[in-house]
């Protein structure tokens, strides 16, 4: 007879709270750099002026496709992806969707405005430069001037 003391338990989860939550850093995919502020403010300007060029229904096909990758048709020239935190890839078609038509779209359209003009506001307080949507879908936008 052996007397074989057993495993201690586990310890419990650290609770971090919000705010050691929020200074955590989020990690890129290899050969990719967060976007600056400058860039995203860019692509912003850029999606607008695409929408007009396009007549908006250009772009939509446009989106449609490019949701796919992990990009918008503005972040598909400034060479920008969409990467989902929880699984370090691209983020799917169906978060892009959400991200850039639901939340950015209809969100936005039925708040007149005021969650785009949060959610910009906010990605200057976060320090992984995320937007409210950003948040709300768990992504981060990178720089990939080489691809993913």
């Amino acid at each position: 007879m052996t007397n074989a003391t057993p495993p201690p338990p586990p310890p419990p989860p650290l609770n971090l709270g919000a705010a050691a939550v929020a200074q955590t850093s989020v990690p890129v995919p290899q050969g990719t750099v967060m976007t600056s502020l400058a860039k995203r403010f860019g692509g912003s300007l850029l999606t607008v002026l695409l929408i007009v060029v396009t007549l908006g229904i250009g772009y939509l096909i446009w989106a449609a496709i490019a949701y796919g990758k992990g990009q918008t048709p503005a972040k598909q020239i400034l060479k920008m992806y969409v990467i989902d935190t929880e699984t370090g890839m691209p983020a799917t078609w169906g978060k892009m969707f959400l991200r850039g038509f639901v939340i950015d779209g209809v969100l936005n359209s039925i708040t007149s405005g005021i969650f785009g003009l949060l959610s910009a506001i906010w990605i200057f307080t976060n320090p992984q430069r995320q937007r409210l949507t950003d948040l709300m879908l768990k992504t981060i936008v990178v720089d990939a001037p080489n691809g993913l």
